[in-house]
């Protein structure tokens, strides 16, 4: 109940709604609202983890990460690739920590890391203490007692598997997918507070400028929005270029920047060295790409194609497998 009242509260002090930029801030500071709050869920103990998943370079990691540290809760974070001993490993080493497990996709393709995962977000029975999360190898078992919480970052939504169900069903799941128009309004409103980078500093004017133009010029070529683009490259490159060590403008660092991420977009290898696994993971992320870069099935179909060299057919496949079965 006190959460409840609490709840009408927040929404009785909303402010007028605006236009503009200061509505599409809004409405993303109001999505980012409901990641802070399943965060603090987990760092509180109310739930055992979150799965939050989106495309990337809207600043889901940075969301998380800045939640947890605001909030002082002991947390590990881990990026990349992880086996199913290395995540029974990582729950002994962090058995009363709150784990963050980011771009970890692959040991949902585990049978064996997903059973961990399960026995480490399951519930025991009340005054139990921790989830026992045991892991058998070389012919013995390893037990952890894990009262910990684990929240998974993914550009990847989970595939309706029986294993990855109950995983669904165990902890808050969240797709967070902020509009272009909202990431521009959250670019101009990092650049309003100028930027820091070690011994150097850029302006609010310098950053809006940078931050406009990356904007523009995504728009012209056809980009969506990427957060990460802005912090970790458009505004490097004004620095180095400010700093005299370039020969080309900052502008046309940016271009070459975005127009990569063209090339990557445009000829992905139809030929992919990795597992067939890897190539399906790949092929659904394409399809969770274009449904959101393209509004008819016929233009997602020709950019399908484009990208992958493959029929109709293998679309909605890979389409099915992410659990929809219309364009």
């Amino acid at each position: 109940m006190i959460q409840k009242n609490i709840g009408q509260e927040r929404r009785s002090r909303r402010k007028p709604i605006r236009k503009g930029a200061d509505l599409a801030l809004q409405d993303l500071d109001e999505r980012l609202a409901v990641v802070r709050d399943r965060v603090r869920g987990v760092a509180f103990g109310y739930h055992n983890g979150f799965y939050l998943f989106g495309r990337p370079g809207t600043s889901k990691t940075h969301s998380v990460r800045t939640t947890l540290a605001e909030l002082g809760t002991p947390h590990h974070y881990h990026l990349g690739h992880l086996t199913p001993m290395g995540l029974f490993d990582l729950l002994l080493e962090q058995h009363d920590r709150v784990i963050v497990l980011d771009d970890v996709s692959a040991i949902f393709e585990q049978p064996v890391a997903l059973q961990i995962l399960l026995a480490a977000l399951g519930n025991q029975p009340e005054g139990a203490g921790g989830r026992v999360v045991e892991y058998r190898r070389r012919g013995l078992v390893d037990t952890v007692q894990f009262s910990g919480g684990i929240i998974c970052i993914s550009n990847l939504e989970l595939h309706p598997t029986p294993l990855l169900q109950a995983i669904k069903s165990r902890i808050p799941y969240l797709k967070y997918d902020p509009s272009d128009e909202q990431l521009a309004a959250l670019m101009r409103s990092i650049a309003e507070k100028g930027w820091p980078a070690k011994s150097q500093r850029m302006t609010p004017k310098e950053c809006r400028e940078v931050a406009e133009f990356l904007i523009a010029e995504s728009k012209r070529l056809g980009c969506r929005l990427d957060l990460r683009l802005l912090v970790d490259k458009a505004f490097p490159d004004y620095l180095q270029h400010r700093g005299g060590d370039t020969e080309a403008h900052w502008q046309d660092l940016v271009i070459a920047t975005l127009e990569e991420q063209l090339v990557e977009l445009r000829h992905t290898p139809k030929a992919y060295a990795g597992s067939r696994n890897d190539r399906k993971r790949s092929e659904q992320q394409v399809v969770q790409e274009l449904l959101t870069a393209h509004s008819t099935p016929q233009a997602r179909l020709a950019a399908w194609q484009e990208r992958t060299g493959k029929s109709p057919r293998a679309f909605y496949r890979r389409l099915e497998e992410i659990g929809l079965n219309t364009l």
